[in-house]
């Protein structure tokens, strides 16, 4: 039995149901459980209104949805939530076309983190404060999940649109777990084998899981394609393996196991006869092309299997393998476009470790006027500026960009934005009248989350007045040609207006510590050390704020004005060390 206090995640079942113990309204709690029980957004919950609610009679069953007229799904809608629902709008006088919750999304953020602080406050349980709106989605699906829904259905009520978003919430099954889903079952009524060969079975799933072993152990791209191939064909399953790049323009195989060269072409130049971009078919597909060559080198024609290889909207090219001279069951296509998923992720982290090690990248400068991207279209409406601080990769294909807005107003800009759907949420950091610092998650709808599909960093972007400038750097491995295609697709009134190749700066840890002594104060380096040595940042923590003030003879309040202003100078050598100087040569 699990002890009371050591609840893994801020909503483990326990952690919800002290959440909604913690509300002092009806509003309040009926909040909660539309995201966390049925799984809708702020801006979802904002437009909600009673004539959205739908029902319906399945096997003797009467079930209730919510028609979500942002993106024209049905979400579930559990009868107890519904009973909630209806008891509330009848109690509050809300007619069946006006908004249960007549908000903004932004204040519906706010109600559940002053909920979840509250509740920290009467459990004594501070992860509780760091709860949001995120957190009540993420609870939901996991719920969900955890109660068997498959996650095609998850995926489809929850308004999740591929399954890498729902990829953390589902837990790491066993080998039995794995073997048994796999399992073939009897034969359907009309006779046909519903499942492939338990031993042939047994094989690609230790095939997989062997790749997978060898990929916690590569950085590079070549060296990831190349175990790839080297431990499929140490299968019995499969004969041979080479890698198709992704190309379009002069496609090169790239790595190859268990045939020489001379027998790779003739194998290619067969394939390439057909008339059919397979590497493309499967790409775009997303699922396995089975193809028997017309010969082989030495051996009879054997079915080769294209599994493509890809992350998020980002195809790598292709992995081709030949079989043992028998089809590829479903079973085992399924696992081999599992396989190319996970090679795929591989591929990319590699590149973007590359980007950041590179001591050379290409750093493409482009300006638009397209009000299709949404930053652009803000500047337009408001006459204002907008410049790019930073961005953080999020769950589901999001990005947190984190936005410096001057010469518009916060509630301006909040209006703006919220009727924008690619907007998941807006959070004001800092107001300073003329200017305001934002918080902004795009699930879409921007220049930026186009360059960052291709593992490019955005490292500067100023819009004014409706005209972006922006430069995104990527590796000498990509394929510009397709991200100049796909961005001047999405957004036709944008411009390549320069291309260069740049050096980066290189700076060792001794440059990095001088350069953050520089900048502290000697008590700042004092507290920041003392803090450090005494635990104070370890989990749980070694020291307390008031153990720590007390040792260095300094008030609480005083500790924490050293330690702040120290970690921002930390995070800022780190982090943003030369965002001044990349942000003036945009300067008007």
């Amino acid at each position: 039995m699990r002890d009371e206090n050591s609840e893994p995640t801020p909503l483990s079942a326990g952690g919800y149901e002290r959440l909604r113990r913690a509300t002092e309204t009806y509003r309040e709690d009926l909040v909660l459980r539309l995201g966390a029980e049925v799984g809708l957004t702020p801006a979802e919950m904002s437009r909600f209104e009673p004539a959205h609610v739908t029902q319906r009679r399945h096997g003797g069953t009467e079930l209730y949805f919510v028609a979500v007229p942002t993106d024209g799904r049905e979400a579930y809608l559990p009868s107890e939530v519904e009973h909630d629902v209806r008891k509330y709008v009848t109690a509050t006088g809300i007619d069946e076309t006006e908004r249960v919750l007549p908000v903004t999304p932004r204040r519906l953020q706010m109600l559940v983190a002053s909920v979840g602080t509250r509740a920290a406050e009467e459990t004594g349980r501070e992860e509780l404060a760091e709860v949001s709106t995120r957190d009540l989605r993420r609870h939901f699906a996991r719920t969900m999940l955890a109660d068997g829904i498959p996650p095609s259905v998850v995926m489809r009520i929850g308004g999740w649109d591929r399954i890498e978003s729902l990829a953390p919430l589902l837990g790491e099954p066993s080998e039995d777990e794995v073997l048994d889903a796999l399992s073939p079952a009897p034969a359907d009524s009309d006779g046909r084998a519903v499942s492939g060969d338990p031993d042939r079975t047994r094989q690609v799933i230790e095939a997989a899981r062997s790749v997978g072993s060898a990929l916690s152990a590569v950085n590079t791209r070549s060296e990831v394609e190349q175990a790839v191939c080297d431990r499929l064909i140490d299968s019995d399953r499969y004969r041979f393996a080479w890698i198709e790049s992704g190309e379009t323009d002069a496609r090169t195989s790239r790595t190859a196991a268990g045939l020489d060269e001379t027998s790779l072409e003739a194998v290619r130049g067969s394939l390439a006869g057909r008339g059919t971009d397979f590497t493309r078919r499967a790409c775009d597909t997303r699922d396995v092309q089975t193809v028997r060559p017309d010969s082989l080198p030495n051996s009879e024609p054997v079915p080769i299997a294209v599994v493509p290889l890809a992350h998020g909207d980002t195809a790598y090219g292709a992995l081709y393998v030949a079989l043992d001279g028998q089809a590829v069951p479903d079973v085992e296509a399924d696992v081999l476009v599992t396989l190319g998923r996970h090679v795929g992720q591989a591929i990319a982290a590699a590149e973007r470790r590359k980007l950041l090690l590179a001591d050379t990248v290409v750093q493409l400068e482009f300006e638009s006027s397209d009000e299709r991207d949404v930053l652009v279209r803000l500047s337009a409406a408001l006459g204002c500026s907008i410049r790019l601080r930073g961005v953080v990769p999020i769950e589901e294909r999001s990005l947190l960009c984190f936005l410096t807005v001057r010469e518009a107003t916060t509630d301006a800009v909040f209006d703006e934005l919220q009727t924008t759907d690619a907007v998941e949420h807006i959070r004001l950091i800092r107001d300073r009248g003329t200017e305001s610092l934002l918080e902004v998650a795009l699930s879409a709808g921007s220049t930026i989350t186009t360059l960052t599909s291709y593992d490019g960093t955005v490292s500067r972007f100023v819009a004014e007045d409706g005209v972006a400038r922006f430069v995104g750097e990527f590796s000498n491995e990509t394929s510009l040609r397709d991200v100049l295609s796909d961005l001047t697709d999405a957004y036709p009134a944008t411009e390549l207006v320069a291309k260069q190749e740049v050096e980066r700066p290189t700076r060792n840890t001794a440059d990095f510590r001088a350069s953050l002594v520089a900048r502290l104060t000697d008590k700042q380096e004092s507290v920041l050390r003392a803090a450090y040595l005494a635990g104070y940042f370890e989990w749980p923590r070694g020291s307390t704020a008031e153990d720590l003030a007390d040792s260095i003879d300094i008030s609480s309040p005083t500790l924490h004005q050293h330690l702040r202003t120290a970690q921002q100078k930390l995070m800022t050598a780190f982090f943003d060390d030369d965002t001044d100087e990349r942000a003036s040569t945009l300067d008007p």
